[in-house]
């Protein structure tokens, strides 16, 4: 109990979707990569816009002043992020080939550096708290 409320505390579970939000990206950009140069393919993706949109509305609701100080509990569901799914689109963005494909490699390529950056980091924050939290323990035990 004492662990879970400690991770529920630090921003662990938005942390933990977002990096499985971007591992589900980067496969979906392999595909698209995989299949630049196949014939009526349709490039997929995943809304980061809409994801961030929706993760942010559930840590404002986690940190709303409207919750109840008294019992330190937030609103129901607010420090669980595992139902934020994001939608897959089909990106219009780019030429549409007359094989029917929207390709752009420079586009794909793009779209991967950002995904690995934005995963990098969350591993990095992610693992800053893990040691800060080590640490607490520690300290506890010590």
């Amino acid at each position: 109990m004492f662990i879970q409320r400690m991770l529920n505390q630090t921003g662990a579970p938005a942390l933990e979707r977002l990096l499985s939000f971007t591992e589900a990206r980067q496969g979906l950009i392999a595909d698209d990569i995989a299949n630049v140069d196949s014939q009526n393919y349709r490039q997929k993706d995943l809304s980061v816009e809409r994801f961030q949109q929706m993760l942010r509305q559930r840590v404002d609701a986690a940190h709303n002043p409207a919750h109840n100080p008294s019992t330190g509990s937030s609103p129901a569901g607010a420090d669980d992020f595992s139902d934020i799914d994001a939608e897959l689109e089909y990106p219009t963005r780019g030429i549409l080939f007359h094989d029917g494909n929207n390709r752009s490699m420079e586009q794909l390529m793009s779209d991967q550096a950002k995904n690995a950056l934005m995963h990098q980091v969350a591993v990095e924050l992610l693992r800053k708290q893990y040691q800060s939290m080590q640490a607490a323990l520690q300290d506890k035990v010590g």
